[in-house]
């Protein structure tokens, strides 16, 4: 340390290391706490976050209010680039406020996993890209003065450098920009919804959160996340099971296969004893008020397809219902003696008349 003020100053050298050390400590603040703290209370961790991190930014401030009061040789392009990268990240600051408040102004509340959540609508999205942008730009002059283009030409030319930029590499990312804005408008799939993509029935996935360029979802049958873009996503054929038709709630089946000796009777008395086991079964969400239908599906050489539809308004236990349903079936099915294999197709040999005296008109 050098000069008159003694401690207060620090030579370019350890300007650099000590700003560069308080700069890798706010950039990986997360894990480093993450590492002392626990994050199952996510209120108090983030909290602790914050806090640091803005200890973080007042050193930073403060060693750039030290170069600039008391200037060393080399100290120039420090104090520029400890400005630039406090103007970054103060920018971050005010555009995560903004989108908060805009989140709770602007967003909806929904009950996710017993936890009341605001989730982002048309307005909110639209206000967060505008409050985004004008931060951005003010961010982007804000940092081009203090790098020292002064005049208009050196201005305007870093300006253009990035339009170009942006212009290039817009096809990557407007169109799920513009998705992500027409999904969050139309209220195809929000938060919580439970939804099967396309044709696959056994599919499902549940609504995770619409981000800017992808839509997050949580596959319920193994249990982890799905990245899908916005501008895919809109190209698929979408069906939300948590929008009922009506307000008995989702018609479910149970399939089986017979064959033709079974009578009617027998499949009914099938049928109802697993509607009662699975009515008093806590654990599956059948609507009792209700009543079962039981008919018949399909028919073929082999046998006949019978269904019982029931309905449920546990979009989100899905799976375990099925399940559920079909074991009961199985059970009740043994229980019955029941066959519910798939009948064999029984080829009878026809005679054929020979060919001979009579079909010549002997006598």
């Amino acid at each position: 340390m050098t000069g008159d003020p003694g401690l207060w100053t620090l030579t370019p050298l350890a300007s650099w290391v000590l700003g560069g050390a308080i700069g890798l400590l706010l950039l990986f603040s997360r894990p480093l706490l993450r590492r002392i703290f626990s994050e199952r209370d996510e209120k108090r961790f983030r909290g602790r976050l914050n806090l640091f991190r803005l200890a973080c930014l007042l050193a930073l401030a403060i060693l750039a209010v030290r170069a600039l009061a008391h200037p060393a040789a080399g100290s120039l392009w420090f104090t520029r680039l400890l400005g630039v990268f406090l103007l970054i990240y103060v920018s971050y600051l005010l555009f995560y406020l903004a989108s908060r408040l805009i989140l709770r102004r602007y967003g909806r509340e929904r009950q996710r996993d017993d936890e009341t959540v605001y989730v982002e609508t048309y307005a909110s999205r639209l206000l967060t890209i505008v409050a985004g942008i004008l931060i951005a730009v003010v961010a982007l002059v804000a940092i081009i003065r203090v790098l020292g283009f002064t005049s208009w030409l050196e201005a305007g030319g870093v300006l253009g450098v990035l339009g170009v930029l942006f212009a290039l590499t817009q096809a990557a990312w407007v169109p799920d920009l513009v998705s992500g804005l027409v999904i969050l408008n139309s209220r195809l799939a929000e938060e919580g919804d439970v939804v099967q993509l396309d044709k696959d029935k056994d599919d499902l996935l549940m609504v995770f959160r619409t981000r800017v360029f992808f839509t997050e979802f949580l596959h319920l049958g193994s249990n982890h996340r799905l990245l899908i873009q916005n501008s895919r996503l809109r190209g698929m054929t979408v069906q939300n099971l948590t929008r009922f038709a009506s307000a008995k709630g989702l018609r479910e089946g149970v399939f089986v296969k017979v064959g033709y000796e079974v009578t009617e009777a027998q499949v009914r008395a099938l049928f109802e004893q697993v509607m009662a086991e699975a009515l008093a079964d806590a654990d599956i969400p059948v609507e009792e008020k209700y009543e079962a239908e039981i008919r018949p599906v399909n028919g073929g050489d082999y046998g006949v397809e019978w269904a019982c539809f029931y309905y449920t308004k546990d979009a989100r236990a899905l799976l375990r219902t099925r399940q559920l349903m079909l074991g009961l079936t199985l059970k009740a099915a043994r229980e019955q003696g029941l066959s519910l294999a798939t009948p064999l197709l029984v080829h009878h040999p026809v005679e054929r008349p020979e060919s001979g005296g009579a079909a010549a008109g002997t006598p």
